[in-house]
């Protein structure tokens, strides 16, 4: 049985958006702050699960939470899945203070 969810991506703000066959893509120069990962750990109280093709996954209460990097480790977008109770948790995210500058949330 499947878990529904709603995604949810932290992306610098202006990135271009596009939905393409794979899923969403995002497109911008710019890049999210380096701390913005680490707030959202502490904030959402997640663990970390693995790291691989430059994506550093981690895990709470019904949300999932991939951190995606470019090449130079800079963090290029953050995607959710949001799912039961941690739907709610969207709204901590809202307010981490990295995300409201330089970044947007993008629920598709």
């Amino acid at each position: 049985m499947t878990t529904k969810y709603k995604a949810a991506f932290i992306v610098p703000i202006g990135a271009s958006r596009i939905l393409g066959e794979d899923g969403w893509e995002f497109e911008s120069s710019a890049r999210l702050s380096k701390n913005i990962g680490d707030d959202l750990i502490e904030t959402l109280r997640l663990t970390f699960l693995e790291e691989y093709s430059g994506i550093r996954k981690y895990a709470g209460e019904g949300i999932v939470m991939s951190i995606m990097f470019d090449d130079n480790q800079e963090v290029e977008i953050i995607y959710f899945q949001l799912s039961g109770v941690a739907l709610a948790s969207l709204s901590e995210i809202c307010q981490c203070v990295d995300v409201s500058s330089g970044a947007e949330i993008f629920l598709p």
